[in-house]
């Protein structure tokens, strides 16, 4: 009877045991902290609008051509750092870089040696810009006193084609504001491509 309670008491104190063996307590596992995704994106780099520059998106250019007013509808073009109303119809654009100046080229699509174009001379003087721009001209100019914004220099080359500029000084940048054209065309694009370049404004 003994031996039976014995093999009762022993068979409790296996069961209370775990036959000898302990198992560890399963550790919470503590999952990492999600991490907040910004939901704020680096703006692009973007033109302002005409409303921020404070002019109109579209206007009439007025051009007086041989004793009669021709009337243009032009947009405001934005480039870096200004702005420019160009012609709706007639003229292609055409961005490049020519020894190391950013230009951008509007020519005629009726006439080829017709050209406007604003290059940018970043970290230059006026006068340094204005030197840089005539080393590869091949124009002869009689005066190079003036070329600043409204108030234009012209050249010209031994086939009689003008090239007239003028300058215009920017934040850190000086841009000339130049356009070529034939002499027979002088009385026609020479009148329309001064009036387009007039309307060149830097931005504040």
């Amino acid at each position: 009877m003994k031996k039976h309670h014995l093999a009762i008491a022993l068979l409790l104190a296996l069961s209370l045991t775990g036959c000898g063996r302990q198992t560890a307590a399963p550790t919470a596992q503590i999952a990492p902290a999600p991490q907040e995704e910004s939901t704020a994106e680096a703006a692009p780099d973007r033109a302002p609008t005409a409303e921020e520059l404070g002019r109109a998106e579209r206007m009439d250019l007025a051009f007086s051509v041989e004793g009669e007013t021709e009337m243009v509808s032009a947009t405001l073009y934005t480039g870096q750092g200004y702005s420019i109303y160009i012609p709706d119809e007639g003229w292609r654009l055409e961005k490049r870089v020519d020894d190391g100046i950013p230009e951008e080229s509007w020519e005629s699509v009726l006439n080829d040696d017709v050209e406007l174009t604003v290059s940018h001379y970043a970290g230059k003087t006026v006068t340094e810009a204005r030197d840089l721009f005539l080393l590869d001209e091949d124009y002869v100019f009689e005066d190079l006193l003036g070329g600043e914004l409204g108030d234009p220099l012209t050249g010209v080359d031994e086939d009689g084609d003008h090239l007239s500029f003028m300058l215009a000084e920017g934040a850190g940048t000086v841009y000339v504001i130049s356009w070529e054209y034939p002499a027979e065309a002088a009385e026609g694009f020479g009148v329309r491509l001064e009036q387009i370049a007039g309307t060149f404004e830097v931005m504040e």
